[in-house]
């Protein structure tokens, strides 16, 4: 009998010593929604945001304008022109939510990129401070046909990855841009598309742009104004609805579980010490058992 429940402490020391650990993530509980607008006021700007004015960064050669940046037809309209304005080629247009700063989010918008070579949609979140470019985060949509692309650049404070996800983007899409203590996600359609464990702690600013791209302005093949159009925007607020902490997500969520997380690491310690003790406990029932002396039974007896 004793034999019997010393192998089966071995084999439930086993199954906990093998059992993974249990994954801590940011549940959808954790998002409170601050803000929503479907653009359904023509003419009006949504709250807390404005169109900007001025010339763009380096040798890029657009200059946003806040004319570019209009509200019709229950859509955002972000139009980009082939005309001079500041010495610059081109005339663009981006809104800037400074109203909605905060400290990690959620933003969720439906929208549709213009299609053609030299043309990029952004998503941004900006450092309020403005200083900080490694806390600058973005998803940046190129519709270039034959070749869509979209690039995820996130900026944690400390450095920035860039990712590359293949389209196609072209006609209508809904996006997820979530920013939290576990990392930085985008989904697309309702799939997660990209993760990355690092995240900026600092206050940021949500907002959209079209402008010209990296790679090159747009030529005479394509056609001009272009327009990146943005049916809603809904922006949530961090807020965890259990108080445990969060713990950094990795790249490949699906493959890593804990691995990296220190919550992790502290459910691991703690199984390996239950596990040691359960097995040190059935070993030493059937030493006890294997050398305590046995008595002869009756038919033996003198």
């Amino acid at each position: 009998m004793l034999r019997r429940a010393a192998t089966v402490m071995v084999v439930v020391t086993s199954a906990i010593w093998v059992a993974p650990a249990p994954v801590l993530a940011v549940d959808q509980a954790d998002w409170t929604p601050v803000f929503s607008d479907s653009f359904d006021d023509p003419g009006t700007l949504p709250s807390g945001c404005a169109a900007y004015d001025g010339s763009s960064e380096g040798a890029e050669p657009t200059y946003f304008r806040p004319e570019a940046v209009t509200v019709s037809g229950g859509r955002l309209h972000l139009a980009l022109h082939r005309r001079t304005y500041g010495g610059k080629q081109f005339v663009t247009g981006e809104l800037r939510c400074l109203g909605a700063a905060q400290q990690y989010g959620r933003y969720e918008f439906r929208a549709r990129v213009p299609v053609g070579a030299g043309i990029s949609s952004i998503a941004m979140l900006r450092p309020v401070d403005q200083q900080a470019p490694q806390d600058e985060s973005q998803l940046e949509i190129t519709a270039r046909p034959g070749a869509e692309t979209a690039l995820v650049r996130n900026g944690s404070g400390t450095g920035t990855s860039v990712r590359t996800l293949p389209g196609p983007f072209s006609d209508w899409h809904s996006y997820a841009i979530e920013w939290s203590p576990a990392g930085f996600k985008v989904f697309v359609d309702g799939k997660e598309r990209s993760a990355d464990p690092g995240a900026s702690p600092a206050q940021r600013w949500f907002g959209f742009a079209v402008t010209t791209s990296e790679s090159g302005a747009p030529g005479t093949s394509t056609t001009l104004p272009a327009e990146f159009q943005v049916d809603y925007l809904r922006v949530y607020a961090f807020a965890p609805a259990s108080s445990l902490p969060a713990v950094a997500a990795q790249p490949s969520t699906a493959q890593n579980g804990m691995s990296g997380s220190p919550g992790g690491h502290r459910w691991s310690l703690w199984l390996a010490v239950a596990a040691t003790v359960m097995a040190a406990v059935a070993l030493f029932a059937l030493v006890v058992h294997k050398t305590r002396p046995h008595r002869p039974p009756p038919s033996h007896r003198a």
